[in-house]
């Protein structure tokens, strides 16, 4: 039975399908707007009825309107990707959240992975102490296919290695840094602290992307059309569904139980 969607894709999921929809009635909106103001400078046509909420404003005559519409693509791509944009960091940051609460908040957390990491500190017991006493010599080229046996039957029996043990540590600095995690550092910590699997030209499609929010945002010239919009805004939702079902297989599993 596939596992269910993490609540935060669902959110962002909803999030983006609005947005889109809310340009799809821009784009159906914007051609009427500007055949009805064009037949009006002509005198072919009656006044423009009122805005839903600018009725009090008398500034935007046909000539403002039409100067605004001219550039409408532009803009409205470039509103679609900042929003979408935001939405995708969101996602990230409450995926994670959401995994640390699945998992009794970041105290119950650490504590209990700190518990864990202190089951497999020495002493050992005597036939697992007997094994890695193999491992605590000086390494002779030669009993190489000795030390992989020894290896082996070491991991079968739960032993952890050194690397292993750096896991509450570890844990605890991956917690602190997420609370203050930037745009730029999303792919490094879903691919070292996550070990999701992205692909060279994936991380570098959302660099770009990224660059491109950050080019708007700070009133930059960006040319950009709705057909770019929306296909970055769908790089972007193939990235979340990525994600989302990385955290269900490998983070959302009870471990609470385990010995």
């Amino acid at each position: 039975m596939p596992v269910r969607p993490t609540e935060s894709y669902t959110r962002f999921k909803g999030q983006s399908e609005a947005l889109l929809d809310f340009a799809v009635l821009v784009a159906y909106a914007v051609p009427v707007l500007r055949t009805e103001l064009e037949t009006m400078k002509s005198g072919t046509s009656t006044p423009l009825p009122k805005p839903d909420f600018f009725h009090k404003s008398s500034r935007s005559t046909a000539d403002d309107l039409l100067q605004t519409e001219a550039t409408y693509e532009q803009r409205l791509a470039s509103y679609l990707l900042l929003t979408h944009f935001s939405f995708f960091e969101a996602f990230v940051s409450d995926i994670i959240d959401e995994m640390i609460e699945f998992h009794g908040g970041p105290e119950n957390f650490l504590s209990r992975n700190e518990s864990r990491a202190k089951q497999f500190m020495a002493p050992n017991p005597p036939h697992i102490a007997k094994l890695k006493r193999k491992l605590q010599d000086s390494e002779k080229a030669s009993w190489r296919d000795r030390y992989r046996s020894y290896a082996r039957k070491l991991a079968g029996e739960g032993f952890r290695f050194p690397g292993e043990l750096f896991g509450p540590f570890g844990l605890k600095n991956f917690i602190a840094k997420v609370k203050k995690m930037k745009a730029w550092e999303i792919p490094s910590v879903l691919v070292d602290a996550l070990r999701l699997e992205l692909s060279d030209a994936e991380i570098e499609a959302y660099h770009k992307t990224r660059q491109i929010r950050n080019a708007i945002a700070h009133g930059d010239t960006v040319s950009l059309s709705m057909r770019d919009a929306v296909g970055m805004n769908k790089s972007l939702r193939e990235l979340a569904i990525k994600i989302s079902d990385h955290f269900t297989e490998n983070f959302f599993v009870i471990e609470k139980y385990a010995p």
